[in-house]
């Protein structure tokens, strides 16, 4: 996506846009749906320069590998380091990467991967067949399996053929028709060399490593040998700040170039006609409240039900996120083709209390873990306390660090939230709904939903598959263990000449990570 006006962005509500300047008194106003497109650009990219972003969060668990990443700034190094071999871009829409053509049989049991010619690792070398065969197996690796390995699940990786340096045929155990949107991204579905060392990374993306130290900073420099045209600019240099207030006055001193994903806590402190920009996201993250419904009280559908209509999203909204984010009705891939939005859900007290009744759980009292990993979670939790208490509900939040929140315990809170980014909803059920998948906070595994799943991924026809799809978004809708109230803007303050970054819809700062378009002017 290059330019904001894109038609396949139309219809879209409460969009906002690039701004160009900030917009005095008190605090920052942005640009509104009648407002600006985008900011004012210089028209010709500059070649050069050091382009420094600071992320919050950090935490000494950050990793380079693609296959087991976790915060942000994982993230965003994935994206300059490596590739897919199918890429979603910053308009949710997926195209070809290191992929010419992916191409299935007629009943989707074999699939056939035909590679673009040409593109060299990090390290010279050549991408072969092999080094694909090497990163599927590596992901679903049973002895350490990483973060993948539920949604490749139906791969036969120990009968995959590498019929020339440029094709490789994968059977399946199962149908798996939506294979190419299940790996559409370079986070988790990173394909790397054979023999890959994430100590030494090399890929194929359009920076290679310099260096790295988890939960500070990391260097990387352009690739020159880019099959893809290369970046503008020399060097990506991303750093992590555990105080939000170091971060933003590292950006007004000019130490750094943009903070991703900004606190709008910070963003309101910017005065007018300074030297910094926003860039806004379209509603792509999401920030859920997660029930485990394999626990008390949160085992009983009706309680979860329940807490679903104590919450007043437009409220939340306003009050956590300062009016940046869109209604969310607690199915998660707003962005997916096939999104039901007749899901509709109302605040309903009254009913939330019946419920609670027929549950045998009035007065009931839980505690909600909370940490500041993106931005509003821990004002959410606050928001739906204050809610809750009109059903008689007590809920105790209490706040840890993001180190904390994802390390031991992680998966094990009863009642909690998280942060996700834009997937496609097949493939993000892989990801948190199927038993055994690593973030499956809510511990979901219900029979019927699993057997519609399968029957989702394996058929060939469009038509039945969305209205499968349908069918599994009502179950969530009605049963699941997710709260989602809204979709969430992400907002980046960027210094006034860094340029060629546009809106986004995944969830990802940055512009998506546009670390080949983004150049200093």
């Amino acid at each position: 996506m290059s330019n904001l006006q894109n038609p396949n962005l139309s219809g879209i509500s409460r969009r906002d846009v690039l701004r160009s300047g900030l917009i005095g008194g008190a605090g920052l106003a942005f640009a509104s749906s009648s407002g600006l497109s985008a900011f004012a650009q210089s028209s010709v990219p500059k070649r050069g320069g050091n382009l420094r972003v600071a992320f919050l969060g950090a935490t000494p668990t950050e990793t380079l590998d693609p296959h087991a990443g976790v915060v942000q700034q994982d993230f965003a190094r994935a994206l300059g380091l490596y590739e897919p071999l199918v890429e979603m871009q910053a308009d949710a829409s997926i195209k070809n990467a290191l992929a010419e053509s992916m191409e299935p049989n007629a009943d989707a049991t074999e699939w056939t991967i035909k590679l673009r010619s040409g593109v060299k690792f990090h390290d010279g070398k050549t991408l072969s067949a092999k080094d694909v065969a090497f990163t599927f197996q590596r992901i679903v690796n049973p002895k350490a399996p990483l973060s993948g390995a539920i949604t490749l699940a139906p791969l036969d990786v120990d009968n995959m053929k590498v019929v020339d340096d440029l094709t490789l045929k994968i059977p399946m155990k199962v149908p798996f028709a939506v294979f190419p949107e299940c790996i559409c991204s370079a986070v988790y579905y990173a394909i790397v060399p054979e023999g890959f060392d994430p100590a030494k990374p090399v890929g194929t993306g359009p920076f290679k490593f310099q260096s790295f130290t988890p939960g500070q900073q990391s260097t990387f420099v352009r690739f020159d040998d880019y099959h893809g045209g290369g970046a503008y600019i020399d060097t990506l240099t991303i750093t992590s700040f555990a105080s939000d207030v170091a971060a933003f006055n590292a950006l007004q001193s000019a130490q750094v170039d943009a903070l991703a994903a900004a606190p709008l806590s910070l963003v309101r402190q910017v005065g007018a006609g300074g030297a910094i920009k926003a860039l806004i996201s379209e509603p792509g993250q999401w920030t859920p409240f997660t029930m485990r419904v394999d626990q008390p009280p949160f085992d009983k559908p009706d309680v979860r039900k329940a807490f679903r209509l104590l919450v007043d999203r437009k409220q939340m909204i306003d009050i956590a996120l300062s009016g940046y984010g869109e209604v969310g009705n607690d199915v998660f891939s707003r962005w997916d083709p096939f999104y039901d939005t007749s899901l509709q859900r109302t605040r309903d007290v009254d009913q939330a209390k019946f419920l609670l009744k027929k549950a045998g759980e009035e007065n009931l009292a839980v505690e909600l873990v909370t940490s500041d990993f993106a931005n509003g979670v821990p004002q959410m939790a606050q928001v739906f306390a204050r809610q809750a208490r009109d059903a008689g509900v007590t809920v105790s939040v209490r706040q840890v660090t993001p180190d904390v929140f994802y390390g031991d315990q992680y998966r094990q809170w009863n009642f909690a939230q998280d942060f996700w980014l834009h997937f496609p909803y097949l493939p993000q059920i892989a990801e948190c709904h199927l038993p055994g998948a690593i973030f499956n906070e809510t511990h979901w595994g219900n029979e019927q939903y699993i057997k519609l799943y399968n029957q989702a991924v394996g058929t060939t026809d469009p038509a039945l598959r969305k209205e499968i799809v349908h069918a599994l978004m009502k179950i969530d809708f009605e049963e699941g263990g997710y709260i989602i109230p809204s979709f969430n803007k992400m907002v980046d303050l960027l210094a006034n000449n860094v340029e060629g970054l546009t809106q986004a819809r995944t969830g990802y700062a940055m512009g998506h990570f546009g670390w080949k378009s983004v150049w200093l002017s």
